[in-house]
């Protein structure tokens, strides 16, 4: 790293921007994810050398507020892109805190947005009086944005619309120039109408920087809110969800099982009575003693099927042993049953008595 530091110490003013220009045009064009190490290991090489640019530059005093744009020399314009790139480059660091990155961007592209209209190059709506404050969150924005009246918000939308068509143009001619700037002789008129086209490219872009950092500003402004008043404001989705059940084949015996096992092999195959052991282990089923409130429950077949069906034969021998003996209450309630059957169809309570 020293060795490193001594090279860039050692570099001219035009080398050192030539850098930061190769840089920033990496990041560009990189297929590569800016997240990174070694995408991110470059950012922080330009980022260290911007800095030195712009200490450079303030330290030579290349530029005044008392001066126009036709008075700096050609080869001294572009370096007042210095500060838009080092937005730029802040902007896409990870290993800042992203509070702090979005800040720092937002200042950057606002001293931009500040040297290129004391110079006349671009005329856009930036309030230069406001002090650099992080909570000022409106302050930051472009004050046609702070205004939410219909007006406002037409005439904010038209501005997009006339930034994204000189956007457009300012590309086409950036390519034109680009071609006849790289010749081995070019003209000085041709250099300045190149970086000035530039620092309009780059204004372009910073104003809608500066809206969209703004706005990411706010949302981590109210995620540290939500995290100091305990709300949890990412919920774990999964949280609540209760593991899938697998399918299974509910066979009456192990006999059953096996065949059932062979010609399924994907499938689990359990006998009812293992099903049945297995819900009571769960909770889903109790225990219940046959008899206790009548009648055959599953779990009863399940438990003992013999026993069940013995107890069915038993009770059907003990009705016709009532009726044999002309039990009165036996043969009202079969009577009653057969009287209501006759008014009543099969599955009328299931159509709502519909036809």
């Amino acid at each position: 790293m020293a060795s490193n530091n001594s090279n860039e110490d050692a570099r001219t003013l035009p080398e050192l921007y030539k850098s930061v220009v190769a840089i920033t045009d990496e990041l560009d064009t990189t297929e590569e994810s800016t997240a990174s190490d070694a995408i991110q290991a470059r950012l922080k090489e330009g980022i260290e050398i911007s800095e030195k640019v712009i200490a450079m530059v303030n330290e030579l005093s290349l530029f005044s507020i008392n001066e126009d744009i036709d008075e700096v020399q050609t080869e001294q314009i572009k370096y007042m892109l210095m500060s838009a790139y080092l937005g730029y480059l802040t902007c896409n660091n990870t290993h800042l805190p992203r509070r702090q990155a979005v800040t720092k961007a937002i200042m950057c592209y606002k001293d931009f947005l500040r040297l290129c209209k004391t110079y006349s190059v671009t005329d856009y709506n930036v309030d230069i009086s406001v002090e650099e404050d992080e909570d000022e969150v409106e302050n930051i924005r472009p004050a046609v944005a702070r205004r939410q009246d219909t007006n406002a918000m037409s005439a904010q939308r038209n501005n997009k619309i006339q930034r994204f068509k000189e956007k457009k143009e300012l590309q086409n001619k950036l390519k034109e120039l680009r071609v006849q700037v790289e010749k081995d002789h070019v003209d000085d008129e041709v250099k300045r109408d190149f970086y000035i086209t530039q620092l309009k490219q780059w204004a372009n872009y910073a104003v809608d920087e500066i809206d969209s950092c703004a706005l990411e500003l706010q949302m981590l402004k109210h995620r540290e809110e939500l995290k100091k008043s305990g709300k949890d404001f990412m919920p774990n989705a999964n949280a609540n969800k209760r593991k899938p059940m697998r399918p299974f084949i509910l066979t009456k015996s192990e006999a059953q099982k096996k065949v059932f096992g062979a010609g399924y092999p994907a499938i689990a195959t359990m006998t009812v009575d293992e099903f049945y052991e297995q819900k009571v282990k769960e909770g889903s089923l109790s225990e219940s003693v046959h008899g206790a409130h009548g009648g055959h429950s599953m779990q009863d077949w399940a438990a003992n099927p013999e026993k069940d069906a013995e107890d069915r034969d038993r009770e059907e021998a003990e009705k016709e042993q009532k009726l044999e003996q002309e039990d009165d209450e036996t043969i009202q309630r079969m009577r009653a049953m057969d009287e209501w059957k006759d008014d009543h169809r099969r599955g009328d309570g299931n159509r709502h008595n519909k036809g």
